[in-house]
């Protein structure tokens, strides 16, 4: 696959995933919700910095 993109790939499903942590958040109910909205930027946050640590290694 070529870098650009797997580049756009990886970023759709990275804010996909946001929105649906997000949504299962908000849907369970954690109380308060602000630990649960903060996890769900954490996994985000990791997951665009994974996948744009794997596209600088690709050739």
């Amino acid at each position: 696959m070529e870098k650009k993109t797997m580049e756009i790939v990886l970023g759709i499903s990275s804010v996909l995933m946001f929105i649906v942590l997000l949504i299962l958040v908000h849907r369970t109910g954690i109380e308060p919700q602000g630990y649960g909205f903060t996890g769900a930027l954490v996994l985000f946050v990791l997951a665009v910095s994974f996948a744009g640590i794997q596209i600088t290694r690709m050739d």
